[in-house]
């Protein structure tokens, strides 16, 4: 191979795309209702670094990359690595000084992150990247970058095997195309409706596609010989008009789609990939009037600076975020945050990334780094708190990961039901410690009966409105279904409604309970209430929810909507408020409402409730029952 410099040239329009990009993902991770679809920004830096990556090894001629491997990967290392590590060491030294709580999850995400692999560390410990109850990993945006590494240390292997064997570029590019098909069927085929969609979301195999589309139109439309001569009015039209169109379907899609649809997970993505590269690829032209818009300084800015954004906004939402906040937004808090998120990527940008990028690790390490105590005292200040600060931190860092420094009290109960069935007068219950992570299901190693602890029968306080009398045509039975807030009530309610069947489950879905039903058969009868308390652990499809109710279609249903900070809040009351509007058998007990701005229910988790918010939910259940 050929050990020539890079041949590309500088094109400003995709700068503003990074920016467009980098904000879309901030605003979807801030819950701005607007940004729907922000995290398709991802979807777009995969495409473009598939783009450029590939145009850069290209050679003008022949079947020689323009590049070596040692150096694309070099280059590779200190465009990438050092400040990604650098955020990874300040946000585990931050989260051992103030976090304590989180260095049990936080000890994993941070080695797999280091080592590239953190997509699939998050798919083994099924860490959702729509949900992770408890205060999110501030590292969980770095799944992304795994791919990006694992693609820049596997495909310049691949496009240098492709270019010797097949020769010409048209036909690779049908191979590249091809291999993106594949990858876009494994991400449909894997995809299940309902259920979380992480393994999907996060697999290099189901998401390689993205990245492949960008190197099938850098061998289709290489950027080295885009030009403006020899282009027709009538072809430059058709371009600026393509450009508008394929950016006004980019808009659309981060304004209006949104994580829980199918179809993005089956055929969508690929489409909106496509669409990204027709964007790219118009943008990149000489002559392109959209290329020049975007080519807007404050948007430059950004984009050459969104890497450092893009690394530091998370950890900064996540470390500075109340956990009751997540979800519902404070809009002084998101300002600092901004401030604050930008502050530390110019810095970033300035005095790890840029010099490094320029003059190597070597010459950056002597630079700053080298201790000659004869010449401190003509140190600049930057040098010297540099020489001082980097020892502490990677101290305090190493000795927080090998696990020397104890962890805090964990936010969650130290010992937490798994599932819990009670049937009349006889409670059971399979207790096991609650997972570090996710609440998807998690295994008990080992199963025991134990007897539920009694808790009080809930009083209405003064303020609070009475509790209606139980009805004279009381309920012959009543079945409750629910997931891990079902748990937490489960003995109130079996207090006030002694003949209640109780069937709660860490990590339940709609889905599950679909398939629970038929075990209940016999409560669907018109002298029976069913209680369904679900949507804490997701959304669920329009015939999800339709297939649960037809279930229990003669009884009287009553469905608990949610008070969860999560993104699917408002998705999910939303259909169920819907429900109850459809149907005269169903009431709709509005939980969400009670809890909006009352964090003390509820558990540091923000989910799982304290002793108020058992006493406050079961009255509502109460109440709403003997109407």
């Amino acid at each position: 191979m050929s050990g020539k410099s890079l041949n590309h040239r500088y094109i400003p329009g995709l700068d503003g795309i990074r920016a467009l990009a980098v904000l879309a993902v901030i605003a979807y991770h801030f819950n701005f209702s607007w940004a729907r679809g922000g995290f398709l920004g991802v979807d777009i830096f995969f495409v473009l670094s598939g783009y450029l990556i590939t145009s850069t090894m290209l050679p003008l001629k022949g079947n020689q990359l323009t590049v070596s491997l040692k150096k694309f990967w070099i280059g590779r290392f200190r465009r990438l690595l050092p400040a990604a590590y650098v955020m990874i060491i300040t946000s585990f030294v931050w989260a051992m000084l103030f976090h304590k709580e989180l260095l049990h999850t936080l000890r994993g995400d941070a080695l797999s992150s280091i080592f590239y692999s953190s997509n699939w560390w998050f798919i083994f410990h099924k860490l959702s990247y729509f949900d992770s109850f408890g205060s999110p990993s501030p590292l969980k945006n770095l799944w992304s970058l795994a791919i990006e590494e694992q693609f820049y240390v596997i495909w310049p292997l691949l496009l240098m095997i492709g270019l010797y064997v097949v020769k010409k570029q048209s036909k690779l590019a049908k191979i590249v195309f091809i291999g993106a098909i594949c990858s876009a069927l494994l991400m449909a085929i894997l995809y299940q409706p309902g259920a979380d969609p992480s393994r999907v979301y996060y697999g290099t195999d189901t998401r390689c596609f993205e990245l492949l589309i960008g190197c099938w139109l850098a061998l289709i439309w290489p950027m080295k010989r885009l030009s403006s001569q020899k282009l027709s009015i009538n072809h430059m039209k058709k371009l600026n008009s393509i450009s508008f169109i394929s950016f006004t379907i980019f808009l659309v899609s981060i304004m209006y789609v949104d994580e829980f649809q199918t179809f993005l997970y089956r055929g969508g993505m690929f489409l909106f990939c496509l669409n990204a590269a027709v964007l790219i690829a118009c943008v990149c032209h000489p002559v392109s009037i959209l290329g020049r818009i975007l080519a807007w300084k404050p948007l430059c800015w950004i984009g050459s600076r969104s890497y450092g954004i893009y690394l530091w906004h998370y950890p900064v939402m996540v470390l500075g975020t109340p956990i009751h906040e997540i979800g519902n937004p404070s809009y002084w808090r998101i300002a600092l945050q901004l401030v604050l998120i930008v502050t530390i990527a110019e810095c970033s940008y300035r005095f790890i990334e840029m010099p490094i990028r320029k003059e190597g690790f070597w010459a950056y390490y002597r630079k700053y780094f080298v201790f000659n105590k004869k010449k401190w005292g003509s140190l600049t200040f930057s040098r010297k708190v540099s020489t001082v600060m980097a020892p502490l931190f990677l101290l305090v860092f190493f000795t927080g990961i090998t696990g020397v420094v104890g962890e805090g009290q964990q936010s969650s109960k130290d010992s937490y039901p798994t599932a819990i069935k009670i049937n009349g007068d006889e409670p059971t219950a399979n207790p096991i410690k609650e997972p570090d992570k996710t609440t998807d299901n998690p295994s008990p190693s080992k199963e025991e009966e134990v007897d539920v602890p009694d808790i009080e029968t809930p009083k209405p306080e003064e303020h609070e409105t009475n509790v209606v009398p139980e009805k004279e045509d009381a309920y012959q039975n009543i079945l409750a279904i629910g997931d891990s807030v079902m748990i937490d009530i489960a003995t109130s309610l079996h207090k006030v409604f002694p003949n209640i069947t109780i069937d709660g489950k860490i990590g339940r879905q709609v889905s599950q309970a679909v398939k629970l039903a038929p075990n209940y058969a016999s409560f669907n009868q018109s002298n029976n209430a069913i209680i369904i308390q679900l949507g804490t652990n997701g959304y669920f499809t329009n015939d999800q929810i339709d297939t649960l109710l037809a279930a229990f279609a003669h009884a009287d249903i009553y469905l608990v909507n949610t008070r969860v900070p999560r993104s699917w809040e408002g998705k999910v009351n939303a259909s169920l408020l819907q429900k109850s509007e459809e149907h005269e058998n169903i009431t709709l007990i509005d939980w969400h409402a009670a809890a909006l701005n009352h964090p003390e229910y509820f558990a540091p988790d923000g989910v799982h409730l304290e002793k108020k918010g058992v006493e406050v939910l079961t009255n509502l259940i109460q109440q709403s029952i003997n109407k």
